[in-house]
C-alpha cells in the first residue's frame, strides 16, 4: 500500500486537485490512500470562522463577527461544502485527523511506501515552520522495511532564508529518493541534502484531459463570455491588464476565489467555487488571467489563451512550468508587455511536456513502484 502525505485537507483548488491526480495515477499500479495528516498549527486557517492563534479575544470577536454578516457568512459556507463534497467523492472518506509524526506511525503497518508531496509542503513560510510528517520523522521508530519517497516536493521559492538550512539538511535525510517541482530550487536543496535529485511534473500532468473533463459541474453555466482569473495576491499592474481587457473586448471578468480586491469596476464572482467548478470555468473561459501556478497549470491542460502575472515570492515555480511548457513569453510583471491575441503553438508545448511527462512516471516507477531490486515492479504504459 501506499500512503500520500500532502496538502489534500485544504480548502484550496490547487491542493486538492494534486492530491486527486497523484492518488488517481498511483491507485492504477497498487492501493493508494491519504494519511490523514493535519498539523495543529494549519488548523486555524481552514476553520468555517478563521481567526489567527495570536489574536487576543478582541481581535478574534471582531474577525468572527465579520465573517457572521449574513452574505459573507454565506458565501463561506457555499465554498466550505464544495470543498467537502470534492473532497468525500474524490479523494477520502476518512474524517480522522493526525496531528504528529507520532500519529502518522500509530496510524497502519501495512504502508509500504511513503509519499511525501506535491504542493510546497517543504515551505515553511506557508506551513508555520517544518512540519515533522512531512520529513517523515517517523521513520527511526520503524522497523520495517518501508521506503520513504518525495514526489514534485515544493519550498515554494529557488531558495529558503538560511536560518532554515541547517534544519532542512538534516530532515532531508529521512528520504530514499527525492524529486522537486522546481528545477531552480535543485542546486538549494543538493547542497542541504547531498544526494540526487530528479525534476518532475505536478502531479496533474499525470492525467490525461479526458480524466479531468469528467469531473465537470455541469451545473456550471455562464450566458456571457468571461475572462476567468485565479490569483494568490493581489497586483496592481494584473488589475491594470483586467481593466484593459474587459474594456477592449466586452468580456466580464469572472473571480474564481473570492476577495475584497475591487480589481475592475464590473468583477464578477464565482462564488463557493470549488475544485470542479473551478475545472470548467477555466476550461469555457475566452482567457486566463492568473498569478497561480495551478492557474496556470490548467491554462496549459486545457490549452487556453493565457497570461501569468509574476507572484511577488513564489514566481520560481511559474517560471520553471513555462519554461517546460516553451510558453515563457506568457509571463510577466507589467501589463504593457502582452497582447491578447498572441497565438500559443500548442503542438509545440505538447510536445515539450510529453518529454518531462514520460520522465516524471519513470520516476515513479523506479522510486516508488519499486520491487525492492532497483527496477519498478509494474510497466507504465497503461497511461
Amino acid at each position: 500500500m501506499i500512503g500520500i502525505l500532502t496538502f489534500y485537507w485544504a480548502d484550496d483548488c490547487g491542493a486538492m486537485l494534486q492530491s486527486y491526480a497523484l492518488k488517481t495515477y498511483l491507485s492504477q499500479y497498487q492501493e493508494t490512500v491519504f494519511i490523514p495528516y493535519f498539523p495543529k498549527p494549519l488548523r486555524s486557517r481552514y476553520r468555517l470562522l478563521r481567526y489567527h492563534e495570536l489574536d487576543n479575544i478582541f481581535r478574534r470577536c471582531y474577525k468572527i463577527t465579520k465573517q457572521l454578516m449574513p452574505w459573507t457568512f454565506y458565501k463561506n459556507c457555499r465554498l466550505k461544502y464544495n470543498m467537502c463534497r470534492f473532497r468525500k467523492m474524490y479523494l477520502t472518506e476518512e474524517r480522522r485527523r493526525l496531528h504528529s509524526a507520532r500519529g502518522i506511525y500509530d496510524y497502519t503497518d501495512q504502508i509500504e511506501t511513503y509519499v511525501v508531496g506535491s504542493d510546497q509542503v517543504w515551505n515553511p513560510e506557508i506551513t508555520a515552520g517544518f512540519q515533522d510528517g512531512y520529513f517523515c520523522t517517523f521513520r527511526s521508530w520503524k522497523k520495517d522495511a518501508a521506503r520513504y519517497v518525495a514526489y514534485a516536493a515544493s519550498i515554494g521559492s529557488e531558495r529558503l532564508d538560511e536560518k532554515y538550512t541547517k534544519t532542512l539538511s538534516g530532515l532531508l535525510q529521512n528520504f530514499d529518493a527525492i524529486s522537486l517541482r522546481e528545477a531552480l530550487a535543485v542546486p538549494y536543496i543538493q547542497q542541504a541534502c547531498e544526494q540526487e535529485l530528479t525534476v518532475v511534473l505536478d502531479p496533474v500532468f499525470l492525467i490525461k484531459r479526458e480524466e479531468w473533463l469528467s469531473l465537470f459541474d455541469t451545473k456550471v453555466q455562464r450566458k456571457r463570455k468571461y475572462i476567468a482569473v485565479y490569483y494568490t495576491e493581489y497586483n496592481d499592474e494584473m488589475a491594470k491588464y483586467l481593466r484593459k481587457m474587459e474594456r477592449e473586448t466586452g468580456w466580464e471578468v469572472l473571480m474564481l476565489r473570492m476577495g475584497t480586491f475591487q480589481w475592475t469596476e464590473h468583477t464578477k464572482y464565482a462564488i463557493g467555487c470549488g475544485p470542479s467548478e473551478f475545472l470548467e470555468l477555466i476550461y469555457h473561459a475566452e482567457y486566463v488571467v492568473t498569478n497561480s501556478f495551478h492557474g496556470t497549470a490548467f491554462s496549459i491542460l486545457f490549452q487556453k489563451p493565457f497570461t501569468v502575472f509574476l507572484h511577488s515570492r513564489q514566481g520560481a515555480r511559474i517560471r520553471d512550468l513555462l519554461r517546460v511548457a516553451c510558453l515563457e513569453d506568457h509571463l510577466t510583471d507589467t501589463a504593457d508587455d502582452i497582447t491578447i491575441d498572441a497565438k500559443i503553438d500548442w503542438e509545440r508545448t505538447e510536445k515539450a511536456l510529453q518529454k518531462t511527462i514520460r520522465h516524471s512516471k519513470e520516476f515513479i516507477e523506479k522510486e516508488i513502484l519499486f520491487d525492492g531490486h532497483g527496477t519498478g515492479s509494474v510497466i507504465l504504459g497503461k497511461s
